[in-house]
């Protein structure tokens, strides 16, 4: 297989990746595993849920994404990664295991290395990307995004051979 097609086989899968949260995207979080502050359920009538707080502590993504974007590019980072939300965010202190047996994060917390790499990654990647777009002569449609699955494959830590 050529280096051209390995990299629209990724493309593929990086699509159907993205289009996976929008088929789940009604599905209420659980256990505060997802988005940038805690899981908001709400009472109200009829047992409609309030909705979700805005994430907090965002450095790197736009301050005024919503929490639905936000956990879209987390997924991207468990997929390209191989990794679970815990290997970045913190788990809340005290917290007691879910439904799903896991406990709670932080998501904004910045307690652990992983989540400080991770920002420094993404901003390494909007630099490849910047600089691909701007000095390869070519429209920004036919220039091959660089993600975090393009070096990572799956794997936390990017094998170099």
């Amino acid at each position: 297989m050529t280096d051209r097609k390995i990299v629209g086989f990724v493309v593929v899968l990086v699509c159907i990746a993205l289009s996976l949260p929008l088929a789940t995207a009604q599905a209420p979080a659980a256990g505060g595993q997802r988005g940038g502050g805690g899981d908001a359920r709400g009472g109200g009538a009829g047992g409609q849920r309030a909705p979700a707080p805005p994430p907090t502590n965002l450095q790197v993504l736009p301050k005024d994404w919503t929490r639905q974007q936000v956990v879209q590019v987390m997924q991207q980072f468990t997929m390209g990664l191989g990794v679970m939300c815990n290997y970045c965010h913190a788990e809340m202190a005290g917290a007691q295991p879910g439904a799903n047996g896991q406990i709670p994060i932080d998501a904004a917390s910045d307690e652990k290395q992983t989540k400080k790499t991770a920002r420094v990654m993404m901003k390494m990647v909007g630099d490849v990307n910047n600089t691909l777009r701007s000095q390869l002569g070519k429209p920004a449609s036919d220039v091959v995004q660089v993600q975090c699955i393009t070096c990572h494959r799956g794997a936390a830590i990017p094998k170099t051979q």
